[in-house]
Parts: C-alpha cells; sequence; structure tokens
C-alpha cells in the first residue's frame, strides 16, 4: 500500500481537499472555550501533520480574516500551504459548536448566533484553481476528501491514476447520482456515518473496497469486497473523563490512515488483509476514544505531543482487552482538564462572529 520510492527515506504525505472551516466552541455563558482549523479534511490533514506526515491541502480559502487565521494556524501545524489560495471572491466557512453534554453528540451551526450571517461551504473552495495541484497530488501516497465536487473528483482520479491511496468520506450521499458514483469508483477506502448514509454503498462499490460504517455508541463496522460479503463488526471503545466527543470522527480516519501506513507499508490496496485493517480500525478507535477527553475537535494536539498521544491509545486498546470502561460525564475538572482556562479561551458573552476577528 506503501511502495512509493520517497517512503522509503521521507516520511509518508497526504494531500486532500474538502471542507475547511475555522472551529468555534462555546460554553453555556456563550464563551469562546476552542477555536481552530476545522471540518472534516481540515481535521485529517492537522492531525497527520501532527503524526509526522507531509499534509499538503489543496483547497481556497476567502482574503478574509477568517482565512488568514485557517492559513496561520495550517503553517503552525507543519501544514504543507503552497496550494492553498485566498480569494477575494469566496468567503470562509465559519462553523459554531455549541455547548451540550459532554456525552451527547455535537450541536454544530454556520449561523452566527448573535447576527445570524452564515459563512458556508460552497463548491468553488474546491473547484477554484485546482489543476494546479493535479502532478503534486498523484505523487502523495494518499488523497482525502469528503465532498463530490467535478474538481474533487478530478482530484482523486489523478491521484489514483498516480498510485495514491484515495479515501472518500461522504458526508451525505450527493444529488448529482452520477458524480457521487465516480467519487465512490474514485476511492479505494469510503468510510460513512449509517446516521447520514442509511444502508450500505455496497451496489456502488468495485470488488477491491474497503467499506468502513460508523455507527455511534455501537462502534463501527468493516468489509472489503474482494475478500467476503460480511460485515466485520468493532464494538465502541469507551473511556472515563468524556469532555467532548466532537472531532472523534476524523481522529478515526486520520488514525486509520496513519496505522494502516505501519501495518501494511508492503501492501498494495487489494493486498491489504483483514487482520490488517481490523488491526489498524482498532487504533484508529483508541485514538479517537483519547479525544474525548479533551475540549475542541484537536483539543488533544493542544495537550499532548503525538508520540506521547499514540502510547496513551495503545494502553486504551490494552485496557479494552481485559476490561471496558464506562463512559462517565465529565466533571467539571475534567472540563477544564486540570487547567485553569483552554487555549483560545474569551470572555465574549453576547457573541458575534463581527466580534470574533
Amino acid at each position: 500500500m506503501w511502495t512509493k520510492t520517497e517512503t522509503q527515506t521521507m516520511r509518508p504525505s497526504i494531500s486532500g481537499t474538502g471542507f475547511v472551516t475555522l472551529d468555534i466552541t462555546l460554553d453555556e455563558a456563550s464563551r469562546v472555550t476552542y477555536r481552530g482549523v476545522g471540518g472534516t479534511t481540515g481535521n485529517v490533514l492537522s492531525i497527520l501533520a501532527f503524526f509526522g506526515w507531509r499534509s499538503v491541502p489543496v483547497v481556497r480559502v476567502g482574503s478574509d480574516q477568517i482565512g488568514r487565521e485557517v492559513l496561520r494556524e495550517f503553517a503552525e501545524l507543519g501544514v504543507d500551504v503552497r496550494y492553498i489560495g485566498a480569494e477575494s471572491a469566496l468567503e470562509t466557512p465559519l462553523t459554531f459548536q455549541f455547548a451540550a453534554h459532554a456525552s451527547s453528540p455535537p450541536r454544530y451551526a454556520f449561523e452566527c448566533p448573535s447576527c445570524g450571517k452564515a459563512r458556508r461551504f460552497t463548491c468553488e473552495l474546491i473547484d477554484t484553481g485546482f489543476r494546479a495541484a493535479l502532478d503534486y497530488v498523484s505523487s502523495t501516497n494518499v488523497f482525502f476528501f469528503d465532498r463530490v465536487t467535478p474538481g474533487a473528483i478530478e482530484l482523486a482520479e489523478a491521484a489514483r491514476d498516480g498510485g495514491a491511496v484515495v479515501f472518500f468520506e461522504p458526508s451525505s450521499v450527493a444529488l448529482d447520482s452520477a458524480l457521487f458514483t465516480k467519487a465512490l469508483r474514485a476511492s479505494h477506502v469510503v468510510k460513512y456515518s449509517a446516521d447520514r448514509i442509511a444502508g450500505s454503498l455496497s451496489d456502488l462499490l468495485d470488488s477491491g473496497f474497503v467499506e468502513i460504517q460508523t455507527m455511534g455508541a455501537r462502534g463501527l463496522r468493516f468489509r472489503k469486497h474482494s475478500l467476503a460479503p460480511d460485515w466485520v463488526t468493532l464494538p465502541a471503545l469507551h473511556v472515563n473523563g468524556v469532555a467532548d466527543t466532537s472531532g472523534a470522527g476524523d481522529w478515526c480516519s486520520a488514525g486509520f490512515i496513519h496505522a494502516l501506513e505501519q501495518i501494511a507499508q508492503d501492501c498494495a490496496p487489494q493486498d491489504i488483509s483483514y487482520n490488517q485493517i481490523y488491526d489498524s480500525l482498532r487504533r484508529a478507535q483508541a485514538i479517537a476514544a483519547l479525544s474525548c477527553r479533551h475540549i475542541g475537535a484537536r483539543g488533544l494536539m493542544r495537550a499532548a505531543h503525538a508520540d506521547a498521544a499514540l502510547s496513551d491509545a495503545i494502553r486504551i486498546l490494552q485496557d479494552h482487552q481485559y476490561c471496558l470502561a464506562e463512559v462517565e460525564p465529565a466533571s467539571e475538572g475534567a472540563y477544564l482538564l486540570g487547567e485553569t482556562s483552554l487555549p483560545g479561551m474569551s470572555p465574549i458573552r453576547d457573541l458575534c462572529c463581527q466580534t470574533l476577528f
């Protein structure tokens, strides 16, 4: 799976396109408890940079303050921003996450809770200027995408033709069924939520696909179509001290990609075994469970070094081999993770997107 010459002497590489936003997390008093690059693609590529990968997003942002903050944080995280362009005609997405019980699903909105202005994802954020990156994405080990647009499909097809492993994480079935089918056919791994896509995508997948379906608190299941039609189910890993479940799915995706790179180094996609997929997904579930102890989709990155986080995740996995821990609601101390404040915390109470920057 990871047979390109560069991997023998250089760190693995991932390129990707899709939903990149700035996340703003609010507590019950409308105070900002977390802010940072978000969106599925934004999180996955940031996490893999944290794990030591060369990470290259191919997206556009607006030439607004939000876009400048996205570019600044990407650069600080070690993400390669050569193919991120800022366009005055575009607007950078902004996502608000509202306070909820620690073990409850997060609540999100694009609309500012004060003025009501919405900064949403648009296809132009992918489809503007992407062709300059076609040659580059075909040279990376992995290509990740989570939105169905003509530009995303062209990038995915170029990456696959160049030998990259293509990972597709749709948030829903696209209205353009022909384009959605092309996205599936360009991919080696397809991961989706049972809550958002009912049933299976089996009828649309070729024999070599790895299909991963997440099922919330019940865990996930997978199958590889060239091996057997049966699902293999992996129950969820539960941890104490849950503070925030946002971003757990993105940690799972990034953790799976990272683990599979280590476990299946010399395998072509068609040769990956069930055991390799199982072990990689189990490691991915462990790092995702660990991320839930921290506020914000990538709060774990601000609390621990990568090696320490990965070692802690392995310990969680080992503990679950003997006894499953129950999820406990986060206490006040767990919510603050032992700190008097969280990075980026602001005393703003009458929050408006116009006052954030």
